[in-house]
């Protein structure tokens, strides 16, 4: 877990650092009558290029461009240690983090079942991740066995099942829940300084967690999951979590869901 840790410590610090926690993870799927489809991972924080370009333009140019010169970054393959030197905003907004996430595509090259793999690196707007496409289930779990050991250090085994009318989406790999678990570590537990904990709720208190599951051949009938919504023609299932939103909390709010196919 210690590669996910450092990504999740390295967003609060980006997001402490900027001011502003507007932090988007999107997971979005495409799931075919015969297994196959395509998967896509995305952190936005585009939100965060809007406060940046507000700096600048009261003529914080030098602000802007040096922002987090007293935070640290992730380096190397993961490791969360100190800069040597104040990252260069301008030229790498994210600080490293994007490569982080970006990188993950390299992991997939050969994967049996996956193609078309492709590196989402967009500096200008502030969105990194990944996408590819699946042969069948199998092998979109099989990407992201891969994705969540050699990247994260997480255990996983099954994400997905498809089969016929019946779709679920199993609880591992829920990243939103991972990044909790790190932050609430980072601000000393469910025992650690309070006031640690509400800075990093309150900075962090809009970042959504979304799951976006496209069905073109079918129709979802129902889905157990109370944060599901159903639209385009019954053919999109979005669960939209955040993951220190107080309500949700109480919920127990996931992203596991069964669904039932028309």
């Amino acid at each position: 877990m210690k590669n996910l840790k450092s990504l999740f410590l390295a967003v609060l610090t980006l997001s402490l650092t900027a001011l502003t926690g507007c932090l988007h993870i999107i997971e979005e799927a495409t799931f075919r009558n015969d297994g196959s489809g395509s998967y896509k991972m995305t952190l936005d924080m585009s939100e965060m290029k809007g406060m940046m370009d507000m700096v600048k333009g009261m003529g914080g140019d030098s602000m802007a461009m040096n922002m987090g010169a007293d935070s640290t970054s992730i380096q190397g393959e993961g490791d969360y240690t100190p800069p040597s030197e104040a990252p260069n905003m301008e030229a790498d907004p994210m600080g490293g983090l994007g490569d982080q996430l970006t990188s993950v595509a390299s992991t997939l090259q050969g994967v049996q079942g996956i193609t078309s793999v492709v590196e989402i690196k967009d500096t200008s707007n502030f969105n990194y991740g990944y996408s590819f496409n699946f042969a069948d289930i199998t092998a979109l779990n099989r990407a992201l066995k891969i994705i969540n050991k050699d990247k994260y250090e997480s255990k996983v085994e099954e994400v997905f099942r498809f089969k016929g009318k019946n779709f679920e989406r199993l609880g591992a790999g829920d990243i939103g829940e991972e990044m909790k678990k790190a932050m609430m570590e980072n601000g000393g537990g469910e025992d650690g300084e309070e006031g640690s904990m509400d800075m990093i709720k309150m900075f962090l208190a809009d970042m959504s967690y979304k799951q976006i599951y496209h069905f073109p051949d079918r129709a979802v009938k129902k889905s157990d999951n109370k944060l599901g919504e159903i639209s385009d023609n019954g053919h999109t299932l979005t669960i939209n979590i955040k993951p220190f939103d107080e309500e949700q909390q109480k919920q127990k709010a996931s992203v596991a869901t069964k669904v039932k196919l028309k």
